[in-house]
């Protein structure tokens, strides 16, 4: 039976008061069959649309139930966060609703769809950084200087109790889900999917689905111990960077099992996505849907929840992928 640390992983009731504070400004998103996927993987699939929400991922929710939370003084002083992009964009968007100054560092290789989405939101951006982790170091840096919270992508209680307001929409959505594949990076996602799903509905087997390229958590899991990953090009950049203690424990104790798949099976996936399903995915959010069209997941059981999250691709590559698969 897993162990969750109450110090890294947030309870049930947290998310519960999380969701109260996601619903004053997004309904719960959309969970829909995909006919398609049920019947190349011979099981029920049914889509998690994160990709609907407001900045398009679910790093918005997370990041709303933190500036919730701070205190009047506190949003007058600011916030700062580092970002792939996504988490960027959702800090803008809680930061706009509650009147709060906000810095963003990214790293020079996000999207510029991302880059410019944060701005257009009202927040400053800082993308001088050469990657995700140069990013993050940057932003704290910045947070001690100026004496304001930092707004870590994947850690934290109030944070994650935000992530995990998806697996309440996902029972109450469809109570008979046996499976749920998760988009995973550092962890935040399933950190409070896990939260929630380990508590309420113990029966279900939770899959962390990674790229090969930014395969930290995969790879520490197996270890059993934090193994740093090489910084490469890749379709997942939201996914992109290293893990720390906090991040192990949540793959360690949240996932059963955690799968990779390649960058050609997540460039097709994503191509296959917009074609067939005329949805625009990125490549961290299509890694579930490439795990299970590519066979990478062993004994699958339906009903299958797959966590769709991610629209903010630039066009440049989504052509680009069209043209290839």
């Amino acid at each position: 039976m897993p162990t969750l640390d109450p110090a890294i992983v947030p309870s049930v009731d947290a998310v519960r008061e999380a969701a109260t504070h996601v619903r004053t400004f997004m309904p719960p998103s959309r969970l829909e069959r995909s006919d398609a996927l049920s019947t190349e993987t011979g099981v029920d699939v049914w889509l998690k649309l994160e990709l609907e929400n407001p900045t398009g991922s679910f790093k918005v929710r997370g990041a709303y139930n933190v500036l919730a939370g701070l205190s009047a003084a506190e949003r007058r002083a600011g916030v700062v966060a580092s970002s792939a992009g996504n988490h960027g964009l959702g800090v803008a968007y809680a930061a706009k609703a509650f009147d709060t100054p906000a810095m963003l560092y990214v790293p020079r290789t996000a999207p510029q769809v991302k880059k410019d989405g944060i701005r257009m939101l009202g927040a400053v951006v800082n993308d001088e950084a050469l990657d995700y982790d140069a990013a993050m170091v940057l932003a704290k840096a910045h947070a001690v200087q100026q004496g304001i919270r930092f707004i870590n992508p994947c850690l934290g209680l109030d944070l994650l109790a935000g992530q995990g307001t998806v697996a309440l929409e996902v029972l109450e959505q469809l109570p008979s889900a046996k499976t749920v594949l998760i988009c995973t990076g550092g962890g935040g996602l399933l950190g409070g999917m896990g939260a929630v799903l380990r508590a309420l509905a113990p029966h279900v087997r939770i899959i962390g689905v990674q790229s090969e390229e930014t395969a930290a958590m995969t790879k520490s899991v197996h270890a059993g111990h934090v193994v740093d990953s090489p910084v490469t090009p890749t379709l997942a950049d939201g996914l992109a960077g290293q893990i720390d203690a906090d991040a192990l424990h949540i793959g360690q104790q949240c996932a059963d099992d955690m799968v990779l798949v390649t960058e050609a099976e997540l460039g097709e996936t994503i191509a296959w996505l917009h074609r067939t399903l005329d949805l625009k995915v990125e490549g961290a959010g299509a890694v579930t849907v490439a795990a299970l069209r590519h066979g990478r997941v062993a004994s699958l059981e339906g009903p299958v929840v797959a966590v769709v999250s991610g629209r903010n691709i630039d066009d440049s590559r989504l052509g680009a992928l069209l043209a290839t698969y």
